[in-house]
């Protein structure tokens, strides 16, 4: 029902990413996954951190890589699908790490002529530079600052900050997201991890955009507060492909994982929003189909019969996430 293959990093980044753990030291990365693992479960600072040194980058990029391409790039997939024709010219990535939404932009949006990335960390500019050498063109010239998310970079039609807030200070959030919003001509794009905190990140993010005049593209269909009771938070999923190299820093024989994540999209431009969206997997039952939907008019419940044909073909097409 509904979902797409796993997703698979494009050959170059993969083969990329290869190369750099191989040179870290394959034994000593998955030591240092094991770090990292502990840290990202913690969550905060911490987990900035950790991916500090050589090993700890080499150790984000053999087990959380894959992981951030995939939600980026089923969150682009959803921008897409929401701003059919949308060609960005530029794009920032903020706290962009070794670059890895910035690839996913690209393969979205091969259009892209200019591409700023700002990222503090040096051994992540480092990986990320070093990659980006067998990456598409903008990426191979793209510009990249070494320097505080919230203070560098140009403005650009696409802004993205790609499980980044979750590492700043609570005081910290709303004036990162204030000159994010600044520096978007167009659309800023936010994605966390699919947890409760990651959840209220977002929604912070969210509230305080809407507050200056800019208007939610996606998830949510309309500009209204989350209609989710307490104890529920809005989170998506995707399916990613993992390498051999994945699988053994992290001490894991199936090919593939899930990773849930949390996003926002908010643009300046007048758009047609999603009618609604599926907030749950669709439950196929013997004879209909039951989609959990948030709507402009609030959360809703329906049941698709066979009996209604194209509408019941249709809905068995659609997955966790889509917009109806």
């Amino acid at each position: 029902m509904g979902r797409q293959r796993p997703v698979t990093l494009p050959d170059a980044l993969r083969e990329g990413i290869e190369v750099l753990v191989a040179d870290a030291g394959r034994k000593r990365v998955e030591e240092a996954a094991a770090r990292l693992s502990d840290a990202y479960r913690e969550g905060g600072p911490g987990a900035a951190r950790v991916a500090r040194s050589d090993l700890g980058v080499a150790a984000y990029l053999a087990t959380r890589a894959p992981a951030t391409y995939a939600a980026a790039a089923e969150v682009f997939r959803q921008v897409e699908l929401a701003r059919a024709g949308w060609a960005p010219t530029s794009l920032l990535d903020l706290g962009a790490g070794p670059g890895i939404a910035s690839w996913a932009a690209l393969e979205t949006w091969p259009g892209l002529a200019t591409v700023t990335l700002v990222e503090a960390e040096p051994e992540m500019n480092r990986a990320g530079k070093a990659l980006a050498t067998s990456g598409r063109e903008p990426l191979r010239r793209a510009s990249w600052t070494a320097g505080d998310a919230g203070i560098a970079g140009a403005p650009a039609d696409l802004v993205i900050a790609s499980y980044l807030i979750g590492e700043l200070e609570p005081e910290a959030l709303e004036r990162f997201v204030h000159a994010a919003w600044e520096r978007t001509t167009d659309t800023l794009v936010l994605v966390e991890p699919g947890t409760t905190a990651g959840y209220r990140r977002v929604l912070a993010a969210r509230d305080a955009v809407l507050n200056t005049g800019g208007s939610t593209l996606a998830p949510c269909p309309h500009d209204n507060g989350c209609p989710l009771p307490d104890g529920d938070w809005c989170h998506f999923s995707t399916r990613l492909a993992r390498s051999k190299t994945h699988r053994t820093a992290k001490g894991v024989e199936r090919g593939f994982e899930d990773e849930k994540f949390a996003y926002v999209v908010l643009t300046r431009s007048p758009h047609a929003r999603s009618a609604e969206r599926v907030l749950r997997r669709p439950d196929l039952r013997q004879g209909h189909l039951v989609l959990a939907l948030c709507t402009p008019d609030g959360l809703e419940q329906r049941t698709i019969s066979r009996k209604e044909g194209d509408a019941y073909r249709r809905a068995k097409k659609l997955g966790w996430g889509d917009s109806l």
